[in-house]
Protein backbone atom coordinates (compact mmCIF):
# COMPACT_ATOMS: atom_id res chain seq x y z
CA UNK A 1 0.00 0.00 0.00
CA UNK A 2 2.65 2.72 -0.91
CA UNK A 3 2.05 6.33 -1.64
CA UNK A 4 2.18 7.40 -5.60
CA UNK A 5 3.89 10.30 -6.42
CA UNK A 6 0.46 11.89 -6.95
CA UNK A 7 -0.80 11.38 -3.14
CA UNK A 8 2.41 12.15 -1.29
CA UNK A 9 2.01 13.72 2.27
CA UNK A 10 2.85 17.10 2.71
CA UNK A 11 3.23 20.07 5.25
CA UNK A 12 4.26 23.83 4.55
CA UNK A 13 6.13 23.64 7.98
CA UNK A 14 8.46 20.77 7.03
CA UNK A 15 11.38 20.25 4.70
CA UNK A 16 10.38 17.45 2.24
CA UNK A 17 12.66 15.02 0.36
CA UNK A 18 11.07 11.90 -2.29
CA UNK A 19 12.91 9.30 -1.88
CA UNK A 20 13.01 6.51 -4.57
CA UNK A 21 13.83 3.06 -4.20
CA UNK A 22 13.18 1.26 -7.19
CA UNK A 23 10.04 1.13 -8.53
CA UNK A 24 8.66 2.21 -5.05
CA UNK A 25 8.78 5.91 -3.74
CA UNK A 26 7.74 7.42 -0.51
CA UNK A 27 7.93 11.27 1.07
CA UNK A 28 10.41 12.08 3.54
CA UNK A 29 9.18 15.18 6.10
CA UNK A 30 11.18 16.68 8.43
CA UNK A 31 12.04 19.90 10.32
CA UNK A 32 12.53 20.69 14.08
CA UNK A 33 9.87 20.94 16.70
CA UNK A 34 7.01 19.96 14.81
CA UNK A 35 5.56 17.46 16.76
CA UNK A 36 2.00 19.28 15.83
CA UNK A 37 2.86 18.67 11.89
CA UNK A 38 3.45 15.50 12.08
CA UNK A 39 0.46 14.55 13.89
CA UNK A 40 -1.65 17.02 11.11
CA UNK A 41 -0.04 14.79 8.58
CA UNK A 42 -0.95 11.48 9.95
CA UNK A 43 -4.93 12.55 10.09
CA UNK A 44 -4.84 13.63 6.62
CA UNK A 45 -4.63 10.03 6.12
CA UNK A 46 -8.07 9.42 7.47
CA UNK A 47 -6.78 6.28 9.46
CA UNK A 48 -9.84 4.36 11.57
CA UNK A 49 -6.98 3.49 13.82
CA UNK A 50 -3.65 4.36 14.68
CA UNK A 51 -1.24 1.02 15.77
CA UNK A 52 2.05 2.72 17.62
CA UNK A 53 4.97 0.60 17.96
CA UNK A 54 7.46 1.70 20.09
CA UNK A 55 9.19 0.56 23.30
CA UNK A 56 8.58 1.58 26.54
CA UNK A 57 11.98 4.15 27.04
CA UNK A 58 10.83 5.92 24.07
CA UNK A 59 7.26 6.36 25.30
CA UNK A 60 8.26 7.46 28.65
CA UNK A 61 9.83 10.01 26.90
CA UNK A 62 7.89 10.88 24.02
CA UNK A 63 4.83 9.37 24.28
CA UNK A 64 2.32 11.76 26.36
CA UNK A 65 3.30 14.46 23.96
CA UNK A 66 2.68 12.26 20.84
CA UNK A 67 -0.69 11.74 22.20
CA UNK A 68 -1.64 14.76 22.95
CA UNK A 69 -0.87 16.13 19.44
CA UNK A 70 -2.43 13.43 17.96
CA UNK A 71 -5.70 14.48 19.77
CA UNK A 72 -8.95 12.47 20.68
CA UNK A 73 -10.10 12.06 16.97
CA UNK A 74 -8.75 8.57 15.97
CA UNK A 75 -8.48 5.65 18.59
CA UNK A 76 -4.82 4.96 19.39
CA UNK A 77 -3.28 1.28 20.01
CA UNK A 78 -0.22 1.76 21.89
CA UNK A 79 2.40 -1.57 21.44
CA UNK A 80 5.17 -1.53 24.06
CA UNK A 81 7.97 -3.52 25.18
CA UNK A 82 10.47 -3.31 27.08
CA UNK A 83 13.51 -1.89 24.96
CA UNK A 84 16.30 -3.95 22.91
CA UNK A 85 17.52 -6.74 20.20
CA UNK A 86 14.67 -8.73 22.53
CA UNK A 87 11.87 -7.09 20.39
CA UNK A 88 12.80 -8.19 17.73
CA UNK A 89 11.62 -11.58 17.83
CA UNK A 90 8.28 -13.56 16.12
CA UNK A 91 6.94 -13.85 19.61
CA UNK A 92 6.90 -10.23 19.72
CA UNK A 93 5.82 -9.93 16.25
CA UNK A 94 2.70 -12.53 16.66
CA UNK A 95 2.04 -10.38 20.49
CA UNK A 96 1.76 -7.08 18.41
CA UNK A 97 -0.26 -8.19 15.63
CA UNK A 98 -3.13 -10.38 17.88
CA UNK A 99 -2.89 -7.06 20.53
CA UNK A 100 -3.91 -4.81 17.46
CA UNK A 101 -6.65 -7.18 15.82
CA UNK A 102 -7.67 -7.61 19.09
CA UNK A 103 -8.53 -3.56 19.53
CA UNK A 104 -10.08 -3.07 16.14
CA UNK A 105 -7.34 -2.67 13.72
CA UNK A 106 -8.68 -3.15 10.27
CA UNK A 107 -7.34 -2.05 6.42
CA UNK A 108 -7.99 1.72 6.88
CA UNK A 109 -5.59 1.26 10.47
CA UNK A 110 -2.47 3.03 10.30
CA UNK A 111 0.88 1.37 11.70
CA UNK A 112 2.74 3.84 13.50
CA UNK A 113 6.44 2.66 14.19
CA UNK A 114 7.43 5.49 16.89
CA UNK A 115 11.38 4.99 18.55
CA UNK A 116 14.81 3.57 16.86
CA UNK A 117 15.76 0.88 14.43
CA UNK A 118 14.29 -1.86 16.60
CA UNK A 119 10.70 -0.64 16.73
CA UNK A 120 10.51 0.41 13.40
CA UNK A 121 11.75 -2.88 11.58
CA UNK A 122 9.41 -4.74 13.95
CA UNK A 123 5.75 -2.14 13.17
CA UNK A 124 7.78 -2.40 9.27
CA UNK A 125 7.11 -5.95 9.07
CA UNK A 126 3.98 -5.91 11.02
CA UNK A 127 2.75 -3.60 8.80
CA UNK A 128 2.93 -5.75 5.62
CA UNK A 129 1.44 -8.75 7.15
CA UNK A 130 -1.86 -7.05 8.78
CA UNK A 131 -4.26 -7.91 6.34
CA UNK A 132 -1.27 -8.09 3.55
CA UNK A 133 -0.18 -5.19 3.91
CA UNK A 134 -1.71 -1.45 5.65
CA UNK A 135 -0.24 1.82 5.58
CA UNK A 136 2.99 2.33 7.57
CA UNK A 137 4.19 5.74 8.77
CA UNK A 138 8.02 5.76 10.03
CA UNK A 139 8.67 8.67 13.12
CA UNK A 140 11.79 7.83 13.83
CA UNK A 141 13.15 8.80 17.15
CA UNK A 142 16.75 8.23 17.02
CA UNK A 143 19.89 9.26 14.74
CA UNK A 144 20.59 5.51 13.47
CA UNK A 145 16.75 5.14 12.36
CA UNK A 146 16.37 8.53 11.05
CA UNK A 147 19.46 8.69 9.03
CA UNK A 148 19.72 5.03 7.53
CA UNK A 149 16.88 2.36 8.85
CA UNK A 150 14.18 4.35 7.36
CA UNK A 151 15.63 4.95 3.98
CA UNK A 152 14.90 1.57 3.34
CA UNK A 153 12.15 -0.80 2.40
CA UNK A 154 13.87 -3.82 4.61
CA UNK A 155 11.70 -4.92 7.16
CA UNK A 156 13.25 -7.37 9.88
CA UNK A 157 13.71 -9.07 13.11
CA UNK A 158 15.82 -11.62 14.22
CA UNK A 159 15.85 -15.44 14.09
CA UNK A 160 17.42 -17.70 16.51
CA UNK A 161 20.41 -17.86 14.76
CA UNK A 162 21.08 -14.52 13.60
CA UNK A 163 20.41 -11.04 12.90
CA UNK A 164 17.54 -10.01 10.21
CA UNK A 165 16.54 -13.17 9.07
CA UNK A 166 12.92 -12.85 8.85
CA UNK A 167 11.60 -10.36 6.62
CA UNK A 168 10.28 -8.55 4.18
CA UNK A 169 10.50 -5.71 1.92
CA UNK A 170 7.47 -2.59 2.54
CA UNK A 171 7.41 1.25 1.37
CA UNK A 172 6.25 3.22 3.88
CA UNK A 173 3.28 5.79 3.24
CA UNK A 174 5.88 8.22 4.91
CA UNK A 175 8.87 9.09 6.71
CA UNK A 176 7.77 11.99 9.50
CA UNK A 177 10.65 13.32 11.68
CA UNK A 178 11.55 16.31 14.42
CA UNK A 179 14.97 16.34 15.03
CA UNK A 180 14.04 17.66 18.47
CA UNK A 181 13.25 14.04 19.54
CA UNK A 182 17.05 13.24 18.97
CA UNK A 183 17.60 16.12 22.18
CA UNK A 184 17.07 13.42 25.07
CA UNK A 185 18.99 10.94 23.36
CA UNK A 186 22.86 10.08 25.21
CA UNK A 187 25.85 10.90 23.15
CA UNK A 188 26.24 6.67 22.68
CA UNK A 189 22.83 6.68 20.96
CA UNK A 190 23.77 9.90 19.02
CA UNK A 191 26.98 8.49 18.57
CA UNK A 192 24.90 5.41 16.59
CA UNK A 193 22.93 7.08 14.29
CA UNK A 194 26.46 9.40 13.19
CA UNK A 195 28.29 6.38 12.87
CA UNK A 196 26.24 5.06 9.72
CA UNK A 197 26.44 8.95 8.42
CA UNK A 198 30.35 8.31 8.51
CA UNK A 199 29.67 4.63 6.49
CA UNK A 200 27.79 7.00 3.62
CA UNK A 201 30.94 9.07 3.66
CA UNK A 202 33.27 6.59 3.59
CA UNK A 203 31.34 4.07 1.16
CA UNK A 204 29.22 5.94 -1.14
CA UNK A 205 30.08 10.09 -1.01
CA UNK A 206 33.81 10.73 0.15
CA UNK A 207 33.14 14.35 -1.06
CA UNK A 208 31.57 15.36 2.04
CA UNK A 209 33.94 13.46 4.58
CA UNK A 210 35.19 17.12 5.24
CA UNK A 211 32.22 18.70 6.06
CA UNK A 212 31.38 15.86 8.49
CA UNK A 213 34.67 16.07 9.80
CA UNK A 214 33.79 20.07 10.42
CA UNK A 215 30.55 19.22 12.32
CA UNK A 216 32.73 16.66 14.46
CA UNK A 217 35.22 18.80 15.58
CA UNK A 218 32.56 21.92 16.71
CA UNK A 219 31.25 19.51 19.38
CA UNK A 220 27.75 20.82 18.46
CA UNK A 221 26.21 17.76 17.16
CA UNK A 222 23.03 17.73 18.79
CA UNK A 223 22.05 21.30 17.48
CA UNK A 224 18.82 21.43 14.86
CA UNK A 225 21.23 22.79 12.42
CA UNK A 226 23.72 19.88 12.40
CA UNK A 227 21.60 17.30 12.72
CA UNK A 228 18.95 18.79 9.47
CA UNK A 229 22.38 18.93 7.55
CA UNK A 230 23.78 15.86 8.83
CA UNK A 231 19.76 13.98 7.83
CA UNK A 232 19.58 15.80 4.35
CA UNK A 233 23.07 14.38 3.54
CA UNK A 234 22.14 11.28 4.58
CA UNK A 235 19.05 11.31 2.45
CA UNK A 236 21.34 12.21 -0.17
CA UNK A 237 24.17 9.91 0.24
CA UNK A 238 21.71 6.32 0.43
CA UNK A 239 19.49 7.88 -2.21
CA UNK A 240 22.45 7.64 -4.83
CA UNK A 241 22.39 3.78 -4.37
CA UNK A 242 19.33 2.56 -3.81
CA UNK A 243 17.38 4.47 -6.40
CA UNK A 244 17.72 1.77 -8.90
CA UNK A 245 17.54 -1.35 -6.32
CA UNK A 246 14.54 -2.06 -4.96
CA UNK A 247 15.56 -4.94 -2.83
CA UNK A 248 19.67 -3.39 -1.57
CA UNK A 249 21.14 -6.82 -3.81
CA UNK A 250 22.27 -4.69 -6.16
CA UNK A 251 24.02 -1.63 -5.88
CA UNK A 252 22.62 -1.25 -2.40
CA UNK A 253 24.28 -3.67 -0.69
CA UNK A 254 27.06 -0.90 -0.33
CA UNK A 255 24.86 0.43 2.36
CA UNK A 256 26.42 -3.00 4.04
CA UNK A 257 29.87 -1.59 4.20
CA UNK A 258 31.01 -2.47 8.26
CA UNK A 259 27.90 -5.11 8.98
CA UNK A 260 29.60 -8.54 8.22
CA UNK A 261 31.73 -8.58 10.94
CA UNK A 262 29.75 -5.28 12.83
CA UNK A 263 26.83 -7.41 13.09
CA UNK A 264 28.72 -10.05 14.55
CA UNK A 265 30.55 -8.05 16.95
CA UNK A 266 26.87 -6.61 17.96
CA UNK A 267 25.13 -9.73 18.16
CA UNK A 268 28.04 -11.48 20.24
CA UNK A 269 27.78 -7.96 22.87
CA UNK A 270 24.57 -8.06 22.80
CA UNK A 271 24.34 -11.94 23.97
CA UNK A 272 26.68 -10.95 26.64
CA UNK A 273 25.64 -7.40 28.36
CA UNK A 274 22.00 -6.88 26.58
CA UNK A 275 21.05 -3.49 26.30
CA UNK A 276 24.43 -2.79 27.97
CA UNK A 277 26.23 -3.93 25.00
CA UNK A 278 28.01 -2.07 21.98
CA UNK A 279 25.36 0.21 19.65
CA UNK A 280 24.17 -0.67 16.01
CA UNK A 281 26.26 2.08 15.05
CA UNK A 282 29.28 1.79 16.94
CA UNK A 283 29.81 -2.03 16.32
CA UNK A 284 29.03 -1.20 12.55
CA UNK A 285 31.83 1.50 13.00
CA UNK A 286 34.31 -1.14 14.24
CA UNK A 287 33.19 -3.37 11.01
CA UNK A 288 34.35 -0.55 9.19
CA UNK A 289 37.66 -0.21 10.76
CA UNK A 290 37.74 -4.12 10.32
CA UNK A 291 37.06 -3.94 6.66
CA UNK A 292 39.26 -0.44 5.77
CA UNK A 293 42.38 -3.10 7.19
CA UNK A 294 41.41 -5.95 4.66
CA UNK A 295 41.38 -3.34 1.95
CA UNK A 296 44.41 -2.30 2.70
CA UNK A 297 46.30 -5.59 3.02
CA UNK A 298 44.74 -6.05 -0.36
CA UNK A 299 46.42 -3.37 -1.70
CA UNK A 300 43.34 -1.45 -2.86
CA UNK A 301 42.53 1.57 0.28
CA UNK A 302 46.19 2.97 1.60
CA UNK A 303 47.74 4.11 4.93
CA UNK A 304 45.88 7.15 4.54
CA UNK A 305 42.65 5.92 3.63
CA UNK A 306 42.38 3.52 7.14
CA UNK A 307 43.75 7.06 9.00
CA UNK A 308 40.51 8.74 7.11
CA UNK A 309 38.79 5.77 8.64
CA UNK A 310 40.19 5.54 11.85
CA UNK A 311 40.20 9.92 12.46
CA UNK A 312 35.94 9.83 11.87
CA UNK A 313 35.35 6.83 13.99
CA UNK A 314 37.66 8.32 16.89
CA UNK A 315 36.09 12.09 16.49
CA UNK A 316 32.77 9.80 17.27
CA UNK A 317 34.13 8.78 20.48
CA UNK A 318 33.49 4.96 19.40
CA UNK A 319 35.58 2.50 21.45
CA UNK A 320 38.70 1.57 20.17
CA UNK A 321 38.45 -2.06 21.19
CA UNK A 322 36.48 -5.18 21.03
CA UNK A 323 34.38 -5.55 23.91
CA UNK A 324 35.49 -8.31 26.15
CA UNK A 325 34.80 -12.10 25.73
CA UNK A 326 34.09 -11.04 21.71
CA UNK A 327 36.91 -13.19 20.66
CA UNK A 328 38.08 -13.52 16.94
CA UNK A 329 37.10 -17.36 17.00
CA UNK A 330 33.37 -16.04 17.92
CA UNK A 331 33.85 -13.34 15.81
CA UNK A 332 34.69 -15.71 12.82
CA UNK A 333 32.13 -18.30 13.39
CA UNK A 334 28.99 -15.94 13.78
CA UNK A 335 30.15 -14.44 10.38
CA UNK A 336 29.50 -17.69 8.81
CA UNK A 337 25.65 -17.02 9.41
CA UNK A 338 25.79 -12.91 8.13
CA UNK A 339 22.41 -12.43 5.93
CA UNK A 340 24.43 -12.04 2.76
CA UNK A 341 24.93 -15.43 2.48
CA UNK A 342 23.96 -16.72 -0.64
CA UNK A 343 24.85 -13.69 -2.86
CA UNK A 344 28.15 -15.15 -3.79
CA UNK A 345 29.57 -18.67 -4.47
CA UNK A 346 32.02 -18.68 -1.38
CA UNK A 347 34.46 -21.40 0.11
CA UNK A 348 33.68 -22.64 3.91
CA UNK A 349 36.69 -20.91 4.81
CA UNK A 350 35.23 -17.31 3.68
CA UNK A 351 32.37 -15.00 3.96
CA UNK A 352 30.57 -12.11 1.62
CA UNK A 353 32.17 -8.41 2.33
CA UNK A 354 31.60 -4.75 1.14
CA UNK A 355 35.27 -3.59 0.65
CA UNK A 356 36.49 -0.30 -0.59
CA UNK A 357 38.99 0.03 -3.43
CA UNK A 358 39.10 3.19 -3.00
CA UNK A 359 36.75 5.98 -0.71
CA UNK A 360 33.21 5.70 -2.17
CA UNK A 361 34.37 2.89 -4.77
CA UNK A 362 33.09 -0.29 -3.36
CA UNK A 363 35.10 -3.41 -5.15
CA UNK A 364 32.94 -5.76 -7.18
CA UNK A 365 32.22 -9.36 -8.34
CA UNK A 366 30.37 -8.97 -11.77
CA UNK A 367 27.69 -6.53 -10.71
CA UNK A 368 27.75 -7.30 -6.67
CA UNK A 369 29.93 -4.60 -4.60
CA UNK A 370 30.51 -8.10 -2.58
CA UNK A 371 34.03 -9.95 -2.63
CA UNK A 372 34.71 -13.15 -1.16
CA UNK A 373 37.26 -12.69 2.14
CA UNK A 374 38.77 -15.40 4.00
CA UNK A 375 38.42 -16.36 7.49
CA UNK A 376 42.74 -15.90 7.82
CA UNK A 377 41.91 -12.57 6.25
CA UNK A 378 39.56 -11.41 8.68
CA UNK A 379 41.69 -12.95 12.12
CA UNK A 380 44.69 -10.58 10.44
CA UNK A 381 42.79 -7.63 10.26
CA UNK A 382 41.19 -8.11 13.62
CA UNK A 383 45.37 -8.81 15.05
CA UNK A 384 46.05 -5.22 12.90
CA UNK A 385 42.88 -3.91 14.67
CA UNK A 386 43.67 -4.96 18.19
CA UNK A 387 47.75 -3.60 17.82
CA UNK A 388 46.14 -0.06 16.54
CA UNK A 389 43.72 0.71 19.60
CA UNK A 390 45.61 3.04 21.65
CA UNK A 391 47.21 5.02 18.35
CA UNK A 392 43.33 5.29 17.05
CA UNK A 393 42.31 6.20 20.21
CA UNK A 394 44.80 9.71 20.19
CA UNK A 395 43.02 10.88 17.48
CA UNK A 396 40.23 11.83 18.58
CA UNK A 397 39.78 15.47 19.67
CA UNK A 398 39.27 16.54 23.47
CA UNK A 399 35.61 16.82 23.04
CA UNK A 400 34.40 14.00 20.67
CA UNK A 401 30.99 12.40 21.54
CA UNK A 402 31.54 10.19 24.77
Amino acid sequence: MASTAQDFLSHPRMQQRHIRIGESSFPYLFSSNCLDAIAETLHTLDADRFVVVTDDHVFGLHGQALLRALGTGTPVTILRHEPGEAMKTLPSLAEHIEHALGDGATRRSVVVSFGGGVPGNLAGLMASLLFRGVRLVHIPTTTVSAMDSVLSLKQAINSRVGKNHVGSYYTPTAVLTDVELFGTLSPRELRSGLCEMAKNCLAIKPEIISELQEILTTGNLAAPESLLWLLDASISAKGQVTKNDTYERKDGLVLEYGHTVGHAIELLDHRQRDADGLSHGESIALGMLIAARISCARGWLTEADVRIHDELVASLGVTTSIPEGVTADRIIDTIRDDNKRGYLPLPDDAAAFVLLEQLGVPARSGELPLVSVGFQEVQDALDAFDAAGREILSLAPADSVR
